[in-house]
């Protein structure tokens, strides 16, 4: 260290300096800065108060949207999956809108079911698209001509004889024709005439029909 008033210098913790007697003034020694803590000079009362992480209003910790479990649409994939295929196998077992029927003896229970409903659309459903555009036509007369069908078998077989039409085995006729021998409660009635298409789905012969 140095004498502050002559500046020569003299031994550490010296009072007096040995060159002009002068006194020596001591500086204290410079103490280290303590770290201050970040809510230094607040009351206990309110840092008491203060959390430690952010919470939302509830208490709770904030979840991100990533958290969220997200909701899988596979089961409503497979349902309309399913409603498709049903509607599909639906369309190639029965017959709808000129589509035909694959067993002939269906066909012929449809035809007779339509004259006991007197379902004037049901029976020209029964017929190929072809046959159906001449057949819209005279909804009226064939209304006519399913309601005397009716009486006819009513007073020959009796009420509910729908259900006692049997079919026999299709016989051909020419090419694409066939025939099929009916019978009611076990009495033959008549040759119910009924052709095939390219894809072996039958009609009734408009060429035969009643109407």
């Amino acid at each position: 260290m140095f004498c502050t008033n002559c500046g020569k210098e003299v031994a550490d913790g010296a009072m007096f300096c040995t060159s002009c007697g002068a006194k020596i003034d001591q500086e204290p020694a410079a103490q280290p800065a303590t770290e201050q803590p970040a809510n230094a000079g607040v009351p206990e009362s309110v840092t008491a108060s203060i959390p430690d992480t952010p919470q939302t209003a509830s208490g709770t910790a904030p979840v991100s949207a990533s958290d969220t479990p997200k909701k899988s649409n596979t089961g409503i994939v497979i349902i309309a999956a399913a409603a498709v295929l049903i509607v599909a196998l639906a369309l190639l077992l029965f017959s709808g809108g000129g589509g035909g029927y694959k067993d002939y003896k269906e066909l012929a229970q449809a035809y007779y079911e339509a004259i006991y409903n007197q379902d004037v659309n049901a029976m020209i459903k029964l017929f190929d698209k072809d046959a159906q555009k001449e057949l819209k036509e005279d909804k009226d007369y064939i209304e006519e001509e399913m309601e005397e069908m009716k009486e006819d078998m009513n007073d020959w077989y009796g009420r509910g004889w729908q259900r006692k039409v049997e079919s026999g085995t299709r016989e051909r006729e020419d090419r694409g024709t066939y025939s099929l021998r009916i019978t009611i409660d076990g009495e033959f009635h008549e040759y119910l005439y009924i052709k095939r298409d390219d894809k072996d789905r039958y009609y009734i012969h408009e060429d035969y029909s009643d109407f």
